[in-house]
């Protein structure tokens, strides 16, 4: 079993890697092909990781800041969908820009809370 403050740990570790992949992506978003699609692919997996990550601690779980970086996650994966069947299909790049942002605000919003959220555990 995890202590609460790895688990915190674990969670902003997976939220950095997504939003790096997130970064990557945003900037192929112009392109077409294989590499953009398994770009998105690795992005979903650091998803996953990061749902995994916040459900191993009700606490974390239910954060604010960690469901509304949920929800970003989402919504800037919803601007990718099409490219895992169809590696020439268009994204339109300013709505992968603005989800990029938002998910870049929430990401660090998360993050004080959890650093928040450590120093209190710590302190006990």
């Amino acid at each position: 079993m995890y202590s609460i403050i790895e688990c915190l740990k674990m969670v902003t570790e997976q939220g950095q890697n997504v939003v790096a992949c997130a970064k990557e992506l945003e900037q192929l978003a112009r392109k077409t092909g294989k590499e953009r699609s398994d770009l998105f692919e690795r992005y979903c997996a650091n998803q996953h990781s990061f749902n995994v990550y916040t459900y191993m601690n009700s606490i974390i779980e239910n954060l604010e800041e960690v469901l509304v970086f949920q929800r970003k996650i989402a919504l800037f994966g919803a601007v990718f969908v099409d490219t895992r069947i169809d590696y020439e299909a268009n994204v339109n790049t300013q709505d992968a820009t603005k989800a990029y942002e938002d998910l870049v605000v929430a990401f660090l919003e998360m993050k004080t809370a959890l650093q928040y959220l450590e120093k209190s555990q710590s302190a006990k």
